[in-house]
């Protein structure tokens, strides 16, 4: 599933629910977005993955990492880990806009690179 811009002012894509999902009272859960890191992406752009707004406001969920960050060459399915604050079970419908993406660009040579391929996909990098 691809992220869309819904308008030409928007500067985040918007990611939908891949499948139906339904998150328990305080229950933590990775929802998947049927999304992949472009192909092509250029060397110093990566994406910050936000919670839609009416996703906190209207269904009380937060995104369990405050914004997540992903990097360029991530290859796995982009997933968003929430939490369900409610009192009562919440439902993600297949389709449901549940995320948002916004490319950033950044500087290599502040910090030191290890030379390591990444060899997995959420949290492959290590604690």
């Amino acid at each position: 599933m691809t992220p869309t811009h819904k308008t030409t002012g928007s500067a985040g894509a918007d990611l939908v629910c891949a499948k139906t999902i339904t998150l328990q009272p305080n229950e933590t859960a990775l929802v998947s977005t049927g999304a992949y890191v472009p192909s092509g992406l250029p060397k110093g752009v990566a994406l910050l993955l936000m919670a839609r707004s009416s996703i906190a406001f209207k269904k009380r969920l937060m995104l369990s990492n405050g914004v997540g960050l992903i990097d360029s060459d991530y290859t796995d399915e982009i997933k968003c880990m929430y939490t369900n604050l409610n009192s009562e079970p919440v439902t993600l419908e297949r389709g449901e806009r549940v995320a948002q993406l916004m490319p950033v660009q950044f500087t290599y040579g502040v910090f030191p690179i290890e030379d390591n391929e990444r060899k997995g996909g959420f949290g492959s990098t290590g604690n």
